[in-house]
């Protein structure tokens, strides 16, 4: 059931998630799914948690920086999977075990590299918000009829002596979304090995 709305929801996102979708999908009365979960809600959670469990954080020689850049491009790459999944899994109020799991592994390798307990806050929530932000950010993109008529003449060409800088970034600047993803993610964890090691004062 679980995998037939993730299928469901890779095709058209989660508004394309219903109990009688899903249904359909198995061949099987939706009613027959509320065996096994109460509401589309819980459904959605269980979704959220199985692509989740796909996260992880390597235990290497390398040592923490190296593990969590290799955990944070696979997250992105099982997100750009699923690009339904940003959202809930940032903004959801129930967070299951494979969520937690993830966060406490992410936490343990900022820890180990020297991290202060508070450095370590503020690091998981740069580097997840950049995880979770990128795939929601691209997703969006991907309809370009909701940034508005203003983008769409700057998208055509014009409005350039209005917003000249945007329209720079627009027509020359490279608009590479894995290459932007891997440099800010090394800008992230860069930036915090270096306050762990300036000192307790910094951090």
């Amino acid at each position: 059931m679980v995998d037939a709305a993730i299928a469901l929801a890779d095709r058209g996102g989660l508004e394309a998630i219903s109990m009688r979708r899903v249904g359909e999908q198995l061949e099987v009365e939706a009613m027959a799914l509320y065996r096994h979960v109460s509401n589309k809600e819980e459904l959605v959670d269980s979704m959220v948690e199985r692509v989740a469990a796909r996260f992880s954080v390597p235990r290497t020689d390398e040592g923490w920086k190296d593990d969590l850049r290799t955990s944070g491009i696979a997250a992105y790459a099982v997100l750009k999977e699923h690009p339904w999944a940003s959202a809930p899994l940032a903004s959801r109020a129930r967070v299951g075990p494979e969520r937690l799991r993830y966060i406490d592994a992410v936490l343990d390798r900022l820890r180990e590299g020297g991290l202060s307990v508070q450095l370590a806050h503020y690091a998981l929530h740069a580097y997840d918000g950049h995880v979770m932000g990128s795939t929601y950010r691209q997703a969006r993109n991907e309809d370009e009829a909701d940034a508005g008529a203003e983008v769409a003449a700057l998208r055509a060409g014009e409005l350039s002596a209005q917003y000249p800088r945007i329209a720079e970034s627009m027509t020359e600047a490279v608009h590479d979304e894995d290459a932007e993803f891997e440099l800010i993610l090394e800008l992230i964890l860069d930036g915090f090995d270096w306050l762990a090691r300036v000192g307790p004062s910094s951090s």
